[in-house]
This record gives C-alpha cells, sequence and structure tokens, in this order.
C-alpha cells in the first residue's frame, strides 16, 4: 500500500536554533510543499539573508513555544538543538540528514521518521517534491538550491553525494541559475561579512549543543573567506566562550574554517578543553588551536572524534 505523506495544515515546519541556511530552506520548501508554516528559531545569517533575498522570498516567522502545537522537524535530530517547549510538542515528523546521537525526539506515538545519507536537508525536501509530482517554482528551486549549496560549500565538501549534485543541477536550471559556481561563490561571500557581529554573536552564528550522556558540550563554528578577520577577534570570541561555559557546559570549542583553503583551527574556551582536542584529534596545540588541514565539516569532521573521546 503506498500513502502519499501529508500534514495539518496548521502544522510548523521547525528547523534547529541558530538557523542555517539549509534548515531555514528545508522549512519554506517543506511549508510550501505541504501547506502550513515556516518557523526559525533565530536570527538568520547574511547567508541566508541573501539567498531569500535573492529569490524573493519571505523569511520565516520566529517562534521558540511549541508545547501543544503539530510540529515537523527538519534538519535536525536532537532536542538539544531546538527550544525546552519542543518536548512538549505533537511532533509529526523528522526529516533530516545527521547521526542520530542522544536527546533523540523520541514520541510517545508513532512517529514518520526520513533520515538520508545526503549533504542536505533539502535535497530530501525537493526529492519530496519530485515524489509527489508537484510543480516546484523558481522561488522554491532558488531556496532549495541554496540550502544544497550551503552546506556542501557549492558542492565541494567531501560528503557531498551524486543525488546532491543531481538535484542542484535540476533545481539551477528552474531557478535560472546559470552558473551554479558562480552562485555559490555569491552565497560565500555574503556568509564572509560578518563585520556587523561582535565576537560573542560570532560564536553563536553556527553554534549547537551536543549531549553525551551527562556532559554537554557547545560547539561554534566560523566559515569564512576573510578568516582573518574573524581570528583578529580571537580573545574576545575566548572570552564570549569562556561566558558561556558557566552555562553548564563541560567544553565550549569553536572552529575557524577558512574557505579558501580548506583547512580549520579548532579552539577551546580554556585548558582543560585544548586536552580535549588534542586527545580527540592526536594533533597538539599550535599558537592558536589545534590545525586541522582539509577538515572542515562539524557534522563529518569535528563532532565524531570529540563524540568518541566523550563516549570511550
Amino acid at each position: 500500500m503506498s500513502v502519499q505523506l501529508s500534514f495539518p495544515s496548521n502544522a510548523l515546519f521547525v528547523g534547529h536554533k541558530n538557523p542555517d541556511t539549509d534548515c531555514t530552506c528545508s522549512a519554506i520548501a517543506a511549508a510550501n510543499l505541504w501547506g502550513g508554516t515556516p518557523i526559525v528559531q533565530g536570527e538568520l545569517n547574511p547567508e541566508t539573508e541573501f539567498v531569500l533575498k535573492h529569490f524573493n522570498v519571505e523569511k520565516p516567522a520566529f517562534e521558540d513555544n511549541f508545547a501543544g502545537k503539530d510540529v515537523v522537524i527538519v534538519d535536525h535530530n536532537q532536542t538539544t538543538q531546538s527550544a525546552a517547549s519542543v518536548v512538549e510538542a505533537n511532533i509529526l515528523s523528522i526529516i533530516d540528514h545527521h547521526a542520530v546521537q542522544d536527546n533523540f525526539f523520541f514520541q510517545k506515538g508513532p512517529i514518520h521518521i526520513d533520515m538520508r545519507t545526503v549533504a542536505s536537508c533539502c535535497t530530501i525536501i525537493a526529492d519530496y517534491y519530485a515524489d509527489m509530482n508537484v510543480e516546484i517554482t523558481a522561488q522554491m528551486a532558488g531556496v532549495m538550491l541554496g540550502g544544497i549549496l550551503s552546506d556542501t560549500l557549492g558542492l565541494t565538501v567531501p560528503h557531498t553525494t551524486d543525488i546532491d549534485r543531481e538535484v542542484a543541477a535540476k533545481l539551477a536550471k528552474i531557478a535560472g541559475v546559470e552558473d551554479i559556481e558562480a552562485f555559490a561563490q555569491e552565497m560565500l561571500i555574503a556568509k564572509s561579512d560578518l563585520s556587523k557581529y561582535t565576537a560573542a554573536e560570532i560564536l553563536n552564528l553556527d553554534y549547537k549543543d551536543f549531549i553525551f550522556g551527562d556532559i554537554k558540550i557547545g560547539f561554534g563554528v566560523c566559515e569564512s573567506l576573510l578568516i582573518d578577520k574573524v581570528i583578529a577577534k580571537h580573545d574576545e570570541i575566548t572570552a564570549a566562550m569562556q561566558e558561556n561555559k558557566k552555562n553548564g557546559y563541560e567544553a565550549i570549542f569553536f572552529a575557524y574554517v577558512d574557505l579558501t583553503t580548506n583547512n580549520s583551527v579548532v579552539i577551546g574556551a580554556d585548558d582543560a578543553d585544548y586536552a580535549v582536542l588534542e586527545k580527540a584529534f592526536g594533533i597538539a596545540k599550535g599558537d592558536l588551536g589545534v590545525s586541522l588541514e582539509g577538515k572542515i565539516s562539524r557534522k563529518n569532521d569535528f563532532i565524531p572524534p570529540v563524540s568518541a573521546h566523550y563516549n570511550s
């Protein structure tokens, strides 16, 4: 028996806290497909704002009170990455592309779960349009293309799949994007302009909590073509990390990701955090932090070694 997936018209499509382009665009495209309302749990970053403006798509509403509401979770699967009230929501579905770890969105009743080994949640949402034989407008093609290009850094990261590439090509044609590489570069330029943000805001722009047993850590990432301008605020960023650590964290980590070299430097809030990084990655701390050549992904490069350390 084949049953087409559907959701009630009052459903909220919710991406994670500190929203990035993929989670925001996934929520927008999913709400457009199934009906309902896309939601963001924080301020949009410059890259996301660029994509929405480019394709003339309205910014989703902010919401962090989900108690008693019908919710579809996109681009995450851990309660630590949503507002606390999400555990009181009626979660209808989880559509995601991340590994399952602690604090999964468990529900008392049945729940629809679709988790695929692709590099972007927007890739999955685009596939639902095809499965349901729903025409993709130029606007929706644009936002989903933006989500894919954001999470794959323009289809260049190693975990980009052939499915991501095929879907991106189809969406680009519909959206009228003739040069995917050039558009991805425009997105990266927009993403790199962090001049209006304080060090604390930069720390939290792309920041996620992770829990391993009874240990909670925070891990922020900054991907930029102008990473030296971010590193210039290193002392202030470290101070912000130390302040965050007071809120029940075992450790706070942050990665400077240089998009011109595809190398990263991961830092900690203090000596104890650096000791964890050295053990997890098997690399001694340098002048700035732990340098990782060719490593740029929190999901694939940073969290697995840290998770293995805390779960050992």
